[in-house]
């Protein structure tokens, strides 16, 4: 279930605490986990499209539900912007299904 290998999870600062604007401060790591990479529907993907988003990757982590689109995700040092995010129980197991959209221009990350 998650062993596609691991991924880095970093938050973005916000400039001005609303409307989901993002300064250009370095990203800040805030943890670590296995992940499993998971399909996603022909639906997924244009109801993205209509939200002017693109999912270029889908996976399932141990549930976290505090991760949103004020986060980053690295996985093989590939940067990914969080989409829509889904926590639910597969086979006993409580999950997070996170949508992810490659980062056009990579962002600092803090400490390298």
């Amino acid at each position: 279930m998650f062993d596609d290998g691991r991924l880095t999870i970093y938050k973005k600062d916000v400039a001005d605490g609303k409307n989901g604007v993002f300064d250009n401060a370095p990203l800040e790591e805030v943890g670590t986990a296995y992940y499993g990479e998971i399909s996603f529907t022909a639906e997924e993907y244009y109801l993205a499209k209509q939200a002017n988003t693109e999912i270029t990757k889908r996976v399932q982590i141990h549930q976290d539900k505090s991760i949103g689109n004020n986060h980053v995700i690295i996985i093989d040092k590939t940067q990914y912007n969080v989409g829509r995010t889904y926590s639910t129980v597969k086979k006993g197991v409580a999950v997070t299904e996170i949508s992810l959209e490659r980062v056009i221009q990579d962002y600092d990350i803090a400490g390298t």
